[in-house]
């Protein structure tokens, strides 16, 4: 689905922070069919069929353990969002800046503990794809307090959570969508945070497709309530993300 201007609240991009730039524009490349392409300063943007889907940076020396995925949600107002996390309890780990024309940005940290990032617009509107093959398809939040995390970004982004599923899942929509893009599910504090779900057509042949490229399953295809068939994996850096095929 192409996307030219996401919701407020909506997730609408994700960064990869990576010790090995190269390995992972490789694997990623070849997993899900991207182009890529390096700009000043070494931040890489990741494209499908020419609409940009993820970006990548390599970390500074000494920074590898931060090598990970991080989630930005959309908003029309970094100051006011940087204000409302704080009042919900949350922290910034790093203030609103600019980043060239494309927008500002900002990180946070819930009171549980999980990083997240806020975006807001100028040049760079976000993902130009989204909830198909090769793109960001579903977010989940792992945390010990399902009810205190849902309440925590309900307060920020005005999402609305619908009920636990059987799974004890709390699935999430952005204000004014029908569509939900995300879930809340229990987990031990160890593996709280956000995992970024890339859409696949076939999830089993993707699974042996990372791992030809150098990847890792850590948990096999498995049927999800309301969302779909989902894997995790780990990328040749040992990055975890997800892959999803929709219900």
């Amino acid at each position: 689905m192409k996307i030219t201007r996401h919701l407020p609240g909506a997730p609408c991009w994700a960064d990869l922070d990576t010790p090995d730039v190269a390995s992972a524009r490789a694997f990623y490349s070849s997993l899900f069919g991207w182009e890529s392409l390096e700009l000043p300063g070494g931040y890489v943007n990741f494209t499908l069929r020419e609409e940009k889907i993820v970006g990548a940076i390599k970390l500074k020396e000494g920074e590898e353990h931060s090598a990970g995925w991080s989630v930005y949600f959309m908003t029309d107002d970094l100051i006011e969002t940087t204000k409302a996390v704080e009042a919900a309890g949350g922290s910034v780990v790093s203030p609103p800046r600019k980043v060239s024309v494309a927008g500002s940005a900002a990180v946070y940290q819930d009171p549980d503990g999980a990083i997240f990032g806020a975006w807001e617009p100028d040049k760079h509107p976000g993902s130009g794809l989204v909830h198909e093959p090769g793109t960001p398809s579903w977010f989940g939040l792992s945390t010990p307090d399902v009810d205190g995390s849902t309440a925590f970004y309900t307060q920020v982004f005005g999402w609305t959570a619908a009920a636990p599923t059987a799974a004890g899942a709390a699935h999430l929509t952005a204000a004014g969508d029908s569509a939900e893009f995300g879930g809340v599910t229990n987990g031990p504090a160890t593996s709280r945070g956000w995992t970024l779900h890339f859409g696949v057509e076939d999830i089993d042949i993707a699974s042996q497709t990372a791992v030809s490229l150098g990847g890792k399953v850590i948990s096999f295809p498995t049927e999800v309530t309301r969302v779909g068939r989902v894997a995790l994996l780990k990328d040749p850096s040992g990055v975890t993300f997800a892959l999803v095929t929709r219900a």
